[in-house]
């Protein structure tokens, strides 16, 4: 059995799975594999802020509604069009939000500030050079580097490249997983004639959390029964770059998924973690393909899926802050520890006048404890009791998924 600390490290050591090349509106979610950059300068000319008058300032500059000044219009121009058009001293044209600004004029008067005919425009006001005008390239410029290599791309990121006219980036590769439920006890999702048996919650749990990071987990089922067990993880390994088993890990004499992995060839990394709960959580590797045996009871399964096999698989997809990320917290109730090993508690958080409060969540359904928690207390090795009020780590689960998709 290795310390929890020890685990992390063996976690971290995991290397990327490769990569491949998407279009940037499918790329939700992924972890870049390069550094991204503008293909345009945007705009792409001078172009208005404003519904108004494109002129010379130098022309209104006394301009006022008491002393208004009349201009000419020559031109009428919209966003998109490529018209070559200048302007004179005395001279405007009407001009579009996004419309290329004429040549020699140097400021864009709102059309508010105006009242203007079809040959005439009567200006109100005075302006200055610049003045609601966005210069060639003032939101992108062609060739700057935009997203660094190792960002993970949300919905603002997206736009961006899409903006800057890129149309493939270099993402790392989405992991093929599986999840399978082991155990005679378990029946597949509805089947309530089975009303012996239980439904796999487990599994549906990691597959929702999986989904988080666009990753579209496949599902099996297997009883507890050598042959068969054997059967299904071949096919797994063969098809599959990332294998969770659920139940089975401990030492009962149907606790057969640990020995079935290593007759098929698995070298398993460690097969205990000094944490609770979830310390029965077993990590193997075959070449790249990991292979994570989890706890059946469902907080140590949770547990061990948070804090090593989806760290992990985290990894893979390029991440390298793949482990919770941690805030500190004031407790609200005592808490006891364990001196030899690390202590996960299911909780919840929530701020109170603009500090950050921890409880642990103390429903004794396990379902109902995972259900109605939002974060994990993590106490470390060598701490045996901490009393309300204290200061502690809490990893708050939204900071693990960063934001649904």
């Amino acid at each position: 059995m290795i310390s929890f600390k020890e685990a992390q490290g063996i976690v971290s050591a995991v290397s990327v799975l490769g990569t491949e090349a998407v279009d940037p509106t499918r790329a939700l979610g992924r972890v870049l594999s390069e550094d991204v950059r503008s293909f345009v300068d945007s705009p792409p000319r001078d172009s208005s802020l404003k519904d108004g008058f494109a002129l010379k300032a130098s022309d209104i500059e006394n301009a006022s509604p008491e002393s208004p000044i009349i201009l000419r219009v020559t031109e009428n121009l919209c966003a998109g069009q490529d018209k070559a058009v200048s302007i004179t001293s005395s001279q405007a044209v009407r001009i579009m939000t996004g419309a290329t600004i004429p040549q020699g004029a140097d400021a864009v008067l709102p059309q508010e500030l105006t009242s203007f005919s079809r040959e005439e425009v009567l200006c109100l006001a005075s302006t200055s050079p610049g003045r609601n005008i966005l210069s060639r390239g003032a939101d992108l410029k062609k060739g700057e580097v935009l997203v660094r290599k190792g960002t993970r791309l949300d919905p603002g990121l997206v736009g961006l490249l899409v903006g800057a006219g890129v149309t493939r980036v270099q993402v790392f590769s989405l992991p093929r997983v599986v999840i399978v439920a082991t155990g005679s006890e378990i029946a597949e999702e509805g089947a309530l004639d089975e009303s012996f048996k239980i439904f796999p919650s487990n599994r549906a749990t990691i597959a929702s959390w999986l989904r988080l990071f666009g990753i579209k987990p496949q599902m099996r089922l297997c009883r507890d029964e050598a042959a068969a067990l054997r059967r299904l993880l071949a096919t797994c390994i063969d098809d599959f770059d990332v294998i969770i088993t659920s139940g089975g890990v401990l030492d009962g004499e149907r606790d057969l998924v640990v020995a079935t992995f290593e007759e098929l060839g698995a070298e398993f990394l460690f097969k205990r973690v000094r944490m609770g709960p979830g310390k029965g959580v077993c990590m193997g590797r075959m070449g790249q393909k990991l292979v994570f045996n989890l706890p059946g009871g469902p907080p140590s399964n949770y547990v061990a899926f948070l804090f090593v096999a989806l760290p992990a698989i985290l990894r893979l997809m390029g991440e390298e802050g793949s482990f919770p990320p941690t805030e500190s917290a004031t407790i609200t109730a005592d808490l006891k520890g364990r001196g030899d090993w690390t202590q996960l508690i299911l909780s919840k958080t929530g701020f109170r006048g603009g500090s950050l409060f921890v409880s642990p969540v103390v429903q004794e359904s396990r379902l109902k404890r995972i259900a109605f928690s939002n974060s994990v207390v993590i106490i470390p090795e060598g701490v045996s009791f901490l009393k309300a009020g204290d200061r502690v780590k809490v990893s708050p689960f939204k900071m693990m998924a960063s934001f649904p998709w």
